[in-house]
């Protein structure tokens, strides 16, 4: 059955390009995936099956994470996550999908400006000890904007990056993070009742592509070295996010 979803062939692309940038950098999928469907499809949809697909889609990179994550860090970042997931799921409920598509672009647009103004650090410096309470904020701001809007990316990067992280800790901490996240916040929209037959439609519909990405962008993360997400995923989250606030200020 062919999913009542207009420009299917564009989400089809857009889901095989987001595969490929969190295949690439470990983050990035539900976010880009989310901000994309929301052109044509209500804010809770769009985060809906953004969130279900990223889950789906990244089970094939969970065995490798599970052997290089920061495990002492991400206990206390998924304790945070789970404390503020209801919130999250609550807010998006409730909230009209005007201002919530509003909110939603400029949370991603803010989160690509901090990772563009963010100074690199160097990685020959040990990397910093995990703190409780750090890790707590960071992982309780990430899961709001996970289920809110899909983009928890920029919160936990800007704090994975400030640790100073080997680049293969730090991704496979987050694609663990945002598997417990993804599937934390879809219980949540479950209970909630906003996943529905139409949404499992489309998430069957976009899985093969977003599969394909993601292959891909991981093929690549292992035979490149790793570029800045100052280069690869701030510039794509400022293009979506401002096209997003221009169609609701009724220029797009």
């Amino acid at each position: 059955m062919i999913p009542s979803m207009p420009l299917l062939w564009p989400a089809v692309g857009l889901a095989c390009f987001a595969g490929f940038i969190r295949g690439y950098c470990g983050f990035g999928f539900a976010m880009l995936l989310a901000l994309g469907l929301m052109l044509f499809l209500p804010p809770i949809e769009a985060v809906s099956l953004a969130l279900l697909l990223d889950l789906v889609t990244s089970v094939g990179l969970w065995r490798r994470a599970l052997r290089h994550a920061d495990w002492k860090r991400l206990r206390w970042l998924l304790i945070g996550m789970l404390a503020a997931t209801l919130a999250g799921v609550w807010l998006i409920s409730s909230v009209p999908a005007a201002p919530m598509r509003i909110a939603i672009a400029l949370l991603a647009l803010a989160g690509a400006v901090a990772l563009i103004l963010r100074r690199e650090l160097a990685f020959d410096a040990p990397a910093e000890g995990p703190r409780g309470g750090n890790s707590l904020v960071a992982g309780a701001v990430a899961g709001l904007c996970m289920t809110l809007a899909s983009s928890g990316g920029p919160p936990l990067m800007l704090y994975l990056l400030h640790q100073r992280m080997r680049p293969v800790a730090l991704r496979a901490t987050a694609i663990l993070f945002f598997a417990a996240s993804s599937a934390s916040s879809l219980i949540g929209l479950g209970l909630a009742g906003e996943l529905g037959r139409e949404t499992l439609i489309r998430a069957a519909w976009l899985m093969v592509p977003a599969l394909l990405g993601n292959l891909l962008g991981q093929w690549a993360f292992e035979r490149s070295k790793p570029r800045s997400m100052k280069v690869t995923v701030a510039p794509l989250l400022i293009v979506l996010s401002v096209w997003v606030l221009a169609r609701e200020a009724g220029y797009g």
